[in-house]
């Protein structure tokens, strides 16, 4: 540093003085001024250096962005309120215990907080877990919710795909006994007046059904054992290609190599009500209870 290299060069100066033998007033003069370039490098030294940028995975929003939010949250909630929901708010922490577990691979990626004041915590990952905790806790049997608020991962983010740590969720529930397929239809309600709302031009729904997934896994051979484990493989059919998730169910997961080429004939299948009406002539699938549901 330049700082450093003035100093030196004074030391230096004053050594050669010295041995020179030159006058003592100079001598003290030079020294003083060493001295104090000494003690002004010390001072800087002490000095913190901060990086100004907010942690990775992390964004600001300006008042642009904050306006866009604004009116987007604006649309949604007065569609959920619309539909008779409620809002609820549940605390950005948890015990740790009541989230451990729940998200069976993604369990690692929940940020755990310091021991404070005895009680092992950890941040969100979600707002389902809690709006769980929340109904039992309350003995709750039905209720039909909304909640918007951030949640917190312990990923690696991808920032330019709107892969952040920090971000927010923003929950429909409809929690209790009903007729089978009514508060389902009631949600694709919702996202379609929400979407329609926000004029964000053309979309698709897409819908699932687990007992689908689970049917499919059975048909195809796959353990039960290994069902959580391979739909976390298969969850990444939109980020990575085919090759990639069965190379992670057989090379990782000790999934067989033909349970898993099973699998990629169902999961590769792209359509509507046309697709149902094929699955349902599937001579396995329609075989199996829980796919039949």
């Amino acid at each position: 540093m330049a700082e450093e290299a003035a100093v030196r060069a004074q030391a230096e100066t004053v050594r050669r003085l010295k041995q020179d033998k030159a006058d003592p007033d100079e001598i003290a003069k030079e020294v003083a001024k060493l001295l104090d370039m000494k003690a002004q490098l010390g001072a800087d030294e002490g000095k913190q250096k901060f990086v100004l940028k907010t942690p990775k995975g992390t964004r600001d929003f300006g008042p642009k962005e904050m306006a866009i939010r604004e009116r987007a949250f604006k649309a949604i909630i007065s569609c959920f309120k619309r539909h008779g929901a409620e809002v609820i708010d549940t605390p950005v922490f948890e015990l740790k215990e009541t989230l451990t577990g729940k998200y069976g691979e993604d369990s690692k990626l929940i940020y755990d907080l310091k021991d404070q004041g005895g009680e092992l915590l950890s941040l969100r990952y979600d707002l389902t877990v809690p709006f769980a905790r929340y109904l039992a806790m309350n003995k709750i049997t039905n209720i039909k919710r909304y909640h918007i608020a951030k949640v917190y991962r312990r990923d690696n983010p991808a920032m330019t795909r709107g892969r952040y740590r920090e971000f927010y969720q923003c929950d429909f529930d409809i929690a209790g006994q009903f007729d089978p397929m009514i508060p389902d239809a009631e949600c694709l309600k919702i996202v379609h007046e929400i979407l329609s709302d926000l004029q964000l031009g053309d979309f698709v729904i897409k819908i699932n059904d687990r007992r689908i997934l689970d049917g499919m896994f059975a048909v195809c051979g796959v353990p039960d054992s290994k069902f959580r484990t391979i739909c976390s493989s298969v969850d990444k059919l939109d980020k990575v290609p085919w090759e990639e998730v069965r190379s992670e169910m057989v090379g990782e997961k000790g999934l067989s190599p033909e349970a898993a080429d099973r699998i990629g004939d169902y999961v590769q299948l792209h359509g509507g009500l046309d697709l149902i009406e094929r699955l349902l002539q599937d001579p396995k699938l329609s075989q199996n209870k829980l796919a039949k549901e």
